[in-house]
Order: structure tokens, then C-alpha cells, then sequence
């Protein structure tokens, strides 16, 4: 199966009045792990329109095209929609957008997504390959156990200014009322991490000293942050990570990340208002 994957640019990626460069910091790693579903002898591009220019005529039609929508990226995401599914592509859409507005979407896909993907897309590769494709895909199962490795030999490494970024967890513990993730997440658990040793070793098959860890809250399972840092430690990696203030305020949680090689800690300050937290379910 030939299989096209395709992030379209933001257009505040594209506009002057922006910095574009901001928009090739990082790899789509969302579409790179969906990619590492795929069977070894399917035929797989991924294309990245903030650091490449694509040209819809000159690129041959897959048969499925799977295209990952932001708010300001919608309106491309469905040029190239009905670029290709007018071709005879199956076009799949899926991502925050689409769970947003899934109606919306429909009208220019064969299946959209709504949700998270790590439960459903398997599935939907069944069906597609045994011509039953569902129109449309709800995560309820939430689980990253089993998740295959990220498909990094995809990724164009030498056009991004961070490629070495990582997601080992989905969601967040907190439920902010102005937060995206309770929508995105709803139907199912909306904080879940891998485990440990499946984070660590997708940390070794990256390159180089410097990682840059993408999830929401680092910080957010006790347990599961521990255990991540006393597996990195002695590693010689330098990191980056987000979290929320309170957990950086927990006793030896930051300390231990240190000593794991964090070396800066992007914090919410919106968790010092109490009343949006929930109760953090590890520890």
C-alpha cells in the first residue's frame, strides 16, 4: 500500500508578519508514530509543509493520504483533501481540529478521527486493507501499551532545529476549563503515559546528547517521572520538558530530573489557581 502523510502548513507558518522559523523547530512526530502502524512492505512519505514546499501536481496518488489539521492549517488540509481523494485516494483526516469539528471535516474525507489514535488507527488499517473502512473512528480505549517505534527515518532531520523531540506520555492530569484536552480526550482516560523501559528505549534510538520532551506535563505521574529519570540518569542526555508548578514544587521531583539532565522546565503558572486542578493520579 502507498501511503502519503502530510501536516500542512499553519498560516501563520507562511505569513510575514510571523516568524516562520519558529514553525521548524519540531518533527510531526503525531503522523511519524501513526506511520510505525504501518506493515514493513507499505510504501510511506511524509511531508512537512513548514519546511517544505510541496506541489500537489507533481506528487503521485497514494492509496491512502492521511492529512493532520490545525485551526489555521484547515484550509489547506482540505485543498489537499480533495486534491487527492478527487484522484481516488481514501483520505483520512484526524487530529485536534478534526475532533473539534469531525462534521466539518467528513465533507472532505473518506474516515476522520476523532481523539486520540493510538486505539483506533490500527483498526482502521485492518479495514481498509479488507475493504471495510468505517467514515469515522472515536478513541475510547486509551493505552499506549504496545505503541511501535516512532518512524524516525521518515523525518527529514537535517530541516528542523530540534529533531530530537519526544512524547512519552498523552494529555495531562490537570482539567483547565480554557484547556483544549478535556475536549480532545473525551470518551476515555485523558492523562496515560508508556511505560518506563518502552520510554527509554525510544530515548535510545535518538541521536546525539540533546532531547526536547513535547508532552504536556513531564511532571504529571510521579511514578512514572521517577521511574524515567532514574532510567536516564547516567545516560549523559541533556533535556527540556514542560510541567505544571505545582508539581515542580513537590519535594526531589526536579532534583531528580536535574540529576536525569534536565536543564530547563517550561511552567504553567495557570495550575496556581487550585480550583482548575484535579488530584494527580500518580502520587
Amino acid at each position: 500500500m502507498r501511503v502519503t502523510m502530510i501536516l500542512p502548513a499553519l498560516t501563520e507558518a507562511t505569513s510575514p508578519l510571523f516568524r516562520p522559523v519558529k514553525y521548524a523547530l519540531f518533527p510531526p512526530l503525531g503522523l511519524a508514530t501513526l506511520a510505525g502502524y504501518l506493515d514493513p512492505d507499505d510504501e510511506v512519505t511524509l511531508l512537512d509543509e513548514h519546511v517544505e514546499r510541496i506541489d500537489l501536481g507533481a506528487l503521485e496518488t497514494p492509496d491512502l493520504l492521511v492529512v493532520q489539521p490545525y485551526i489555521t492549517s484547515a484550509r489547506r488540509a482540505y485543498e489537499i483533501a480533495d486534491h487527492f481523494r478527487a484522484r481516488g485516494a481514501h483520505v483520512a483526516l484526524g487530529g485536534l481540529h478534526v475532533t473539534s469539528l469531525p462534521q466539518e471535516a467528513a465533507a472532505h474525507a473518506d474516515t476522520v478521527f476523532t481523539g486520540p489514535g493510538e486505539d483506533t488507527w490500527p483498526v482502521f488499517l485492518e479495514d481498509l486493507r479488507q475493504g471495510r473502512a468505517r467514515s469515522r473512528y472515536d478513541s475510547a480505549l486509551r493505552t499506549l501499551a504496545g505503541l511501535p517505534p516512532v518512524r524516525r527515518d521518515l523525518i527529514k532531520r537535517h530541516r528542523y532545529l530540534v529533531p530530537n523531540s519526544i512524547v512519552v506520555s498523552r494529555g495531562c492530569p490537570h482539567h483547565c476549563d480554557f484547556c483544549y484536552k478535556d475536549a480532545f480526550f473525551e470518551g476515555g482516560k485523558s492523562f496515560y503515559t508508556q511505560t518506563a523501559d518502552a520510554a527509554l528505549a525510544e530515548i535510545d534510538r535518538l541521536p546525539g546528547r540533546h532531547l526536547y520532551f513535547l508532552d504536556d506535563h513531564i511532571l504529571g505521574n510521579r511514578r512514572f517521572a521517577e521511574a524515567l529519570f532514574d532510567g536516564m540518569a547516567g545516560m549523559g542526555r541533556l533535556w527540556q520538558a514542560a510541567a505544571t508548578v505545582d508539581s515542580v514544587l513537590r519535594p526531589g521531583l526536579v532534583e531528580k530530573a536535574a540529576a536525569a539532565g534536565l536543564r530547563s522546565l517550561f511552567v504553567g503558572f495557570e495550575s496556581v489557581n487550585s480550583g482548575s486542578l484535579s488530584e494527580d493520579p500518580g502520587g
